[in-house]
């Protein structure tokens, strides 16, 4: 019960019972929930979080004493670790099995599936195998009429596990469903996330004119929500697009790369790029990589 928080964190901002009640409810039927003896509605518990303008995870990070919960460490680490790690996906695993054990958890416990289906993929290098084992997620959350934001990062973390077909299709569909989130700055933020993953996995099937699609307007119209890490690797993708149309832009982008990593001191981020870029660039271009 959140009652107790509320109440420091009302305390804390100089407002009476009464006035965070604003006429809603009786003070006296506020003051039983801030002493946890009685549950508030739902209705009635957001209108406490807008009064005292606190997000729900603002809330249960101060409620859980400045602290993710259990679960939220492992979502946390989870999207964190590089997913050809297989060594860290196994130090996770055994810690998301730990915590099922005493603790039903229906995200966690597809978390777990998809730990398996990634060590399975490290280990024998399985595409085939580790995509059936996900596969009941993209079938589950296709079903829904909107995909919400936990079901986005999700596929976005299994996305390339999927034919080019299937990913494509699922790729445009999470970047048509962001757009509802268009004010909420974390959508944004995981839309240029999904458009910089689908990229490469565009380049690396040979569809440069879809990948050029979707990074254009994200230097174009979105410069502004990148991060300098996201800002960097755009660049870097666009260059390798350029070199399979043999234009004459592609050293100005990949100086534009330079100069930001540069003023970020981020040579391992540079060192990555370069490799990147060299890897997937249309073989027979011609440029100084020094």
């Amino acid at each position: 019960m959140y009652g107790e928080t509320l109440g420091k964190i009302r305390k804390s901002k100089n407002y009476s019972q009464q006035t965070l009640a604003a006429g809603r409810f009786t003070q006296a039927a506020y003051s039983h929930f801030e002493k946890n003896k009685s549950d508030m509605n739902a209705t009635n518990f957001v209108f406490l979080l807008d009064q005292l303008q606190l997000s729900l995870d603002e809330l249960l990070y101060i409620h859980n004493d400045y602290a993710l919960s259990p679960s939220e460490q492992l979502i946390n680490l989870f999207y964190k670790i590089p997913y050809n790690k297989r060594e860290d996906l196994e130090i996770l695993l055994g810690q998301i099995e730990l915590f099922l054990k005493e603790n039903h958890h229906i995200y966690i416990n597809e978390l777990k599936t998809v730990c398996e289906a990634l060590i399975m993929l490290t280990i024998d290098k399985d595409l085939i195998g580790a995509r059936e084992k996900v596969r009941f997620i993209w079938e589950r959350i296709s079903k829904y009429d909107q995909y919400y934001l936990v079901d986005i990062k999700l596929l976005n973390a299994i996305l390339f596990l999927f034919d080019f077909e299937t990913m494509s299709f699922i790729a445009e569909n999470l970047i048509q469903q962001l757009t509802r989130y268009k004010d909420l700055g974390e959508a944004t933020r995981l839309q240029n996330t999904i458009i910089l993953n689908y990229s490469i996995l565009c380049i690396r099937n040979n569809e440069i004119q879809l990948a050029i699609h979707y990074l254009q307007p994200l230097l174009a119209d979105k410069k502004q929500t990148l991060s300098y890490v996201s800002f960097a690797v755009a660049l870097n993708r666009i260059a390798i697009c350029l070199t399979y149309q043999n234009a004459e832009n592609v050293a100005m982008h990949l100086k534009r790369r330079d100069m930001l990593l540069f003023a970020y001191n981020d040579d391992l981020l540079g060192k990555r790029l370069k490799v990147e870029f060299n890897t997937y660039r249309c073989n027979s271009y011609q440029i100084d990589l020094d």
